[in-house]
């Protein structure tokens, strides 16, 4: 595990923190995490995906050590925003742009919008509905009172990922854990992400799937309980050059239960330009 180098960018008057690690090849890598997550989310696939060259993590608004959205209002084109903003600072023009889960739905956004600004596309493990459950889930979530905690180490102890399934270890849970709090007062810690992200629109990818022109390789955890095999066959048809592939013995959390295995599929599909 390498934690990339932090700096800061700005995305519309809002500081976006960038985790950068170097590369050992000409092709670079954009890096878009899950909902409540955080670019340390990357921090074991990341150096294996550095043998293609420079990669690049981004805290989206409202999570990790990004700052808040002002009107407290999350949009997915305001993620995708956030990913642009990181792409013009890096100064990169079309590269890899992987996501997962959250950044999965906003990676083909952001392919759809800015076809010219995504070479190619791994969409790994989206959800790819939103049922009026899950959007009663998401008010309650966004409801909930923010979670307190002593110290980062107590923060660790609680921390738990959703779905639970995953083969990652106490260690690299613990990780993202620590690396997700901040001492807002003294001696009290919470998480760092905006609980109102969860009050993002419905979700509904494929009016714009078909705007996805780059290649795409869409990736589900085989035990996944998010995307089941159907509907990572049926987003790779809404692409027009999409292909599929399962990462195995791994669930809906593939980026941690298996980063080599993830990173060296990724590698081995990823065209050059």
């Amino acid at each position: 595990m390498s934690c990339g180098a932090p700096r800061a960018i700005d995305a519309g008057g809002l500081s976006l923190r960038l985790h950068e690690w170097p590369g050992s090849g000409p092709h670079p890598t954009l890096l878009l995490h899950s909902i409540a997550a955080h670019g340390h989310w990357w921090d074991w696939a990341a150096p294996h995906l550095a043998a293609r060259g420079p990669v690049a993590a981004v805290d989206f608004r409202g999570h990790g050590e990004s700052a808040w959205a002002a009107d407290g209002a999350y949009r997915f084109v305001d993620w995708a925003a956030d990913a642009l903003a990181a792409l013009d600072a890096l100064g990169w023009r079309a590269p890899l742009v992987i996501g997962h889960s959250l950044g999965g739905y906003v990676a083909a956004l952001l392919a759809a919008r800015y076809p010219m600004r995504v070479g190619a596309l791994v969409i790994a493990d989206m959800l790819t509905g939103w049922t009026d459950d899950m959007a009663a889930r998401g008010r309650r979530q966004a409801e909930r009172p923010a979670a307190t905690f002593p110290s980062a180490v107590a923060a660790a102890a609680a921390f738990r990922l959703a779905p639970p399934d995953t083969r990652a270890s106490a260690e690299m849970l613990a990780h993202l854990a620590t690396t997700g709090v901040v001492e807002r007062r003294s001696d009290q810690w919470e998480w760092t992400f905006d609980r109102r992200v969860f009050l993002h629109p419905p979700i509904d990818p494929w009016p714009f799937l078909g705007g996805v022109l780059c290649p795409a390789l869409v990736v589900r955890g085989q035990g996944s309980p998010l995307m089941d095999r159907d509907e990572m066959l049926r987003v790779a048809t809404a692409v027009r050059q999409g292909q599929f592939a399962e990462v195995k013995n791994a669930s809906h959390h593939l980026i941690l239960d298996d980063p080599v295995a993830f990173a060296a599929l990724v590698r081995g599909w990823a065209p050059t330009p």
